[in-house]
């Protein structure tokens, strides 16, 4: 029935040919302009770090060609060492709280609980903020006076000193994190069918054994791509640090490193190196959790 009613009457197949090749050229010319940003301004920057990442360049003078020579300085380099666990300890620290917190409010937020839209937005307000401006109101409320310190009866410099610093980072990106997740688990749970939920109570499971047999697996895409975006997302940070404490009491991280190498020590090729190391790294952790997530589905 279907074949009958999409065949195209003979003698009309060559206007309709000439007429789909026709709306095919005008997509193509359409899409031309955005094709030549996204190559000016996204592949052409991409190759360009590669590129540089090979000579010693400090904008004042040509590039001079070292080949590896920058890998095998940050390879042997203790303050990059230092910087790569930082943002270890920042990923760690910030995205599995952010994460579980997410999921644990996805589902009481599922439930049927009043004023469900209104939670679920306040939530995500801090998600729609900068992280500039984030950052500045965390700072007034990290400081020795502010209202963490008042609401707990705490005595603490959170942002200058070694040991309080990187944990006060982590609070505030926790806070602002936990949105984003929370509204990647909710549309996930919206996709879970509620017939397996009533199969299982048929069957006569708990809510934590119906937790376990049919949320997580059914949520399994999801959290994959949670995982992945919360490394991504953990080593791109840059703001809050910055802003924050300048990448001082052991809070500077990868991207903060590279600004200071590239415009502060003007040493180009040093900093596209790094980037092209995370670029590896990045692509590394990613292809470790989709092999890890698709090996729980055999």
């Amino acid at each position: 029935m279907a074949a009958t009613s999409s065949a195209v009457p003979r003698g009309q197949a060559g206007p309709r040919r000439r007429l789909d090749a026709r709306r095919d050229a005008v997509g193509a010319i359409l899409a031309v302009p955005a094709l030549v940003l996204f190559l000016a301004f996204a592949i052409w920057p991409a190759l360009r770090v590669f590129y540089l990442s090979l000579f010693d360049y400090s904008l004042t003078a040509p590039p001079e060609w070292v080949g590896a020579g920058n890998f095998e300085f940050l390879l042997g380099s203790s303050e990059f060492h230092r910087v790569i666990l930082n943002s270890l300890f920042y990923v760690a620290a910030t995205y599995v709280p952010s994460v579980c917190l997410a999921l644990g409010l996805a589902l009481v937020l599922r439930s049927r609980m009043p004023a469900a839209g209104a939670v679920r937005l306040l939530y995500f307000v801090p998600v729609a903020m900068s992280w500039v401006a984030v950052s500045v109101i965390w700072r007034l409320v990290l400081q020795p006076d502010g209202l963490l310190n008042q609401t707990f009866g705490l005595d603490l410099n959170w942002l200058t000193t070694t040991a309080t610093a990187k944990w006060g980072l982590v609070l505030m990106s926790v806070w602002k994190e936990t949105g984003f997740f929370l509204i990647l688990f909710l549309a996930g749970l919206s996709a879970i069918p509620e017939d397996l939920y009533e199969a299982a109570v048929v069957d006569g499971c708990s809510a934590w054994q119906r937790f376990v047999h049919v949320t997580l697996p059914m949520l399994k895409p999801t959290t994959a791509i949670c995982s992945i975006m919360a490394v991504i997302r953990g080593f791109q940070a840059f703001s809050a640090q910055y802003v924050m404490t300048g990448g001082g009491f052991g809070t500077e991280v990868v991207n903060l490193y590279v600004y200071k190498t590239a415009f502060e020590n003007a040493r180009m090729g040093r900093a596209s190196a790094v980037a092209v190391l995370m670029f590896f790294l990045l692509l590394l952790l990613t292809l470790l959790q989709l092999r890890l997530f698709r090996r729980d589905d055999r």
